[in-house]
């Protein structure tokens, strides 16, 4: 079975503060930051191993992969794929599933984070766990779950096996 954990990056800048133009140019906010790095310290503590980060080439989606990283000590596991950035999507089987997996098969793993962006992940998350895009996930800003397949591109419905929240996550760090 191969784990794939899901991530939707942290709070971010909204376009126009700091300068900021371009949508892909938004950093995480201060307060992003810090409840990023308290979910990742939950993560920490919930001992979460991965054998590759892969993150979307946007600069919030890859500061959150280096928070956590940071947190896991995996900073040299991070690996930009440009097909987790938002739009490249999953609409059809042609285009976003078979460029993200060929992406992603590049490299060997058994557990691996991916980190993005909605509606993207949700889409994404209900092809591992249905073969279709009709399944709702949501996922708030720091939010991961995590679904296991048996093989990528899954040739059959993923197994979801928990979805939590930042919130969630945050309270694991204090326990």
């Amino acid at each position: 079975m191969i784990g794939i954990y899901l991530m939707r990056h942290g709070i971010a800048a909204d376009l126009g503060v700091g300068g900021v133009i371009r949508d892909s140019d938004r950093p995480l906010t201060p307060e992003g930051r810090v409840k990023l790095q308290q979910a990742a310290e939950g993560m920490r503590r919930l001992e979460m191993k991965f054998n590759v980060i892969f993150t979307s080439p946007l600069l919030r989606a890859r500061q959150t992969a280096e928070v956590v990283a940071d947190s896991l000590d995996l900073q040299h596991k991070i690996k930009v794929i440009e097909t987790l950035a938002p739009g490249r999507g999953l609409e059809g089987a042609e285009f976003g599933r078979a460029e993200l997996f060929l992406e992603m098969g590049a490299y060997t793993f058994d557990r691996a984070l991916l980190v993005g962006h909605q509606p993207d992940l949700s889409e994404l998350a209900s092809y591992l766990l249905t073969g279709n895009l009709n399944l709702n996930v949501e996922f708030k800003k720091g939010s991961i779950c995590a679904i296991e397949v048996s093989s990528l591109p899954p040739r059959g419905p993923g197994l979801l096996r928990w979805l939590l929240t930042p919130r969630h996550l945050r309270q694991i760090a204090r326990t």
